[in-house]
């Protein structure tokens, strides 16, 4: 029998774990993270780097968010939830004043997976952002 095995995913020059997201900004394909301290190199010495972070050719009708809200327990915790899926295209229009505080990351197949925690003005929900995109992830640095 031959066997193949799928070569590991390299590694991103960044790390968005922590980092906080003041603002999605859409602009045609492109959809910019704006953050508000930038995020982390992954390589020595591992640095806090100032900038934000652009996904090119994103598809809007297949990106996604998934919204939960916790039923008594606080939120991030075990515990029944409700929750809600729409279009990314959709949250950028209903909370476009809620911010994101990223606490893990994924990236596929023309996919990134964030997860983490949703600001809204009066709570704080846990969330699944998954972005489909045909072209780049740009670390844009402020020097």
């Amino acid at each position: 029998m031959r066997m193949i095995v799928k070569k590991p995913a390299s590694e991103p020059e960044y790390s968005l774990h922590d980092a906080h997201i003041m603002e999605l900004q859409a602009e045609r394909d492109t959809l910019r993270l704006v953050t508000q301290y930038g995020y982390v190199c992954t390589a020595a010495p591992y640095g806090q780097v100032d900038g934000d972070v652009e996904l090119t050719g994103v598809d809007w009708d297949s990106s996604y968010i998934y919204i939960i809200e916790y039923q008594d327990v606080l939120c991030g915790n075990c515990g029944a939830f409700t929750g809600k899926k729409m279009t990314l295209e959709t949250f950028l229009l209903e909370h476009s004043d809620g911010t994101l505080d990223i606490m893990d990351e994924s990236y596929g197949f023309r996919l990134t997976v964030l997860s983490g925690f949703l600001n809204l003005q009066d709570h704080i929900l846990e969330f699944k952002l998954e972005i489909y995109y045909t072209g780049e992830i740009r670390y844009l640095l402020k020097e």
